[in-house]
């Protein structure tokens, strides 16, 4: 956790609440969810493995609200920095990790539209005579493909009913009932709202494993990221890094999770319509598919916003909470446990919607949006990412914990930074990795 139970500190006071059955147990606080549309969420608390037991002051001291300060013992932990003890700010490794993946998944992406692209070409004649000289367009593409799924259904769906005889003729009836169904949805959907709602679906298994109790030290492990860790060795902090990306499909609380999905199929679906539209004033590139370039986009707005929330704790919160603690007069204060507070682990989907909801709303600024709370009041999509923005700043401002505000606004920033400069540098990489443009204006 980001108020961890073991930050490596010596003589810290920090405010613990008595138990009732004893001696007060220091609790970490629950992950902060990135969700920018639910403002009551509560997510439920942990107690780490280990509890650290503390003798109370003196009656004399002064409360902090209902809760008393106490005096802790807290060894010191591996991979600090030296200096009384006191840990190392995690930087360039992150930085290192988020550049060198976001590259990788770029370039990954561009070679597989390239080749896809190639395929579906030749496939079409490109280059035949009886073409006499017209290459297929993205839209016979997608026709192509289209008709490539409905074949490939059929053939399943022939063969299902023989693999099915032995179950009662009302279970067979209802498994080839849904896969009509769920074939139909998927051949006549486009992409725009498919990809988004298989990306929903991924998330939703990773939240049915946070529901497991077995499962929860995996989960906080590998799929919470922490920005400050104790023992923070270096294949440590790299294994750390990893969490950058996982955090971002993981969601701990239903309601999280929920909101999250909505705002994903809905802003999601506009992003992919957006990357999927040519740009007149770049070459044109046959293309295929769009969904690895979406794909792409998607995880390099997540690892930005997690990067973004890591580098803004390790740099700002972190050295607040130790020249903080560091003062002997400020040890038991409320500014000492409000910093100590703020470094919490994180998680969510929200950093990269923020990213394709700027992205949205700089391509399709005449759009409207409606507050799911209130379906039939609708606002410019403009004013509603200047309010949701707004807010952030004024959260990061005041303190505020429930969300993660640097990540949101990252996000955000990464959004618009993408709406100027995303298609001609995608673009310009997949013609370094062998794209040819073409003169075909047909699109899909």
């Amino acid at each position: 956790m980001r108020a961890a139970a073991g930050l490596p500190l010596l003589g810290l006071r920090a405010a613990l609440r008595q138990h009732p059955a004893g001696p007060s147990t220091l609790r970490s606080r629950a992950p902060v969810p990135h969700s920018p549309l639910v403002n009551a969420l509560r997510i439920p608390r942990y107690t780490p493995s280990r509890s650290i037991h503390s003798s109370p002051l003196s009656a004399a001291r002064q409360a902090i609200g209902k809760i008393t300060p106490k005096r802790i013992a807290i060894p010191l932990g591996e991979g600090t920095s030296g200096r009384e003890g006191m840990p190392k700010a995690s930087v360039w490794r992150p930085i290192v990790f988020c550049i060198g993946l976001g590259g990788v998944a770029y370039a990954y992406a561009s070679l597989y539209t390239n080749a896809d692209t190639a395929q579906w070409m030749q496939a079409l004649g490109s280059g035949s005579v009886w073409r006499m000289g017209r290459e297929p367009t993205d839209r016979d593409l997608a026709r192509a493909k289209q008709m490539q799924r409905v074949k490939v259904a059929r053939e399943h769906l022939s063969t299902l009913s023989g693999r099915l005889g032995w179950l009662p003729s009302w279970a067979e009836e209802f498994i080839v009932r849904s896969y009509v169904m769920f074939s139909e949805w998927r051949i006549e959907s486009p992409p725009a709202e498919v990809v988004p709602m298989a990306i929903v679906a991924g998330m939703g298994v990773i939240f049915l494993m946070w529901q497991s109790p077995r499962l929860q030290p995996f989960m906080r492990k590998w799929f919470l990221h922490r920005p400050v860790l104790l023992g923070a060795r270096p294949k440590k902090e790299w294994a750390n890094c990893v969490t950058l990306i996982t955090s971002v499909v993981s969601h701990q609380g239903l309601a999280h999770y929920a909101f999250n999905s909505i705002a994903l199929i809905s802003f999601g679906s506009a992003a992919y319509t957006y990357l999927a539209t040519p740009d007149p004033a770049l070459p044109h590139l046959a293309t295929s598919t769009h969904t690895p370039h979406f794909l792409a986009f998607l995880l390099a707005a997540g690892l930005f916003s997690s990067l973004g929330s890591h580098l803004f704790t390790n740099l700002v919160r972190l050295p607040r909470l130790l020249r903080a603690l560091q003062s002997p007069a400020r040890l038991s204060s409320a500014q000492a446990l409000a910093a100590h507070q703020a470094i919490l682990p994180s998680l969510g989907a929200s950093g990269a919607v923020y990213g394709a909801l700027t992205m949205t709303a700089l391509a399709f600024p005449d759009s409207r949006v409606s507050i799911i709370f209130l379906p039939w009041f609708s606002l410019p999509i403009g004013l509603g990412v200047f309010g949701m923005v707004a807010v952030d700043i004024v959260g990061l401002i005041r303190g505020w914990r429930s969300f993660d505000h640097i990540a949101h606004l990252s996000g955000a920033a990464f959004g618009l930074i993408y709406y100027h400069y995303g298609k001609p540098a995608w673009t310009w990489l997949r013609i370094k990795m062998g794209a040819q443009p073409t003169s075909s204006t047909g699109y899909f």
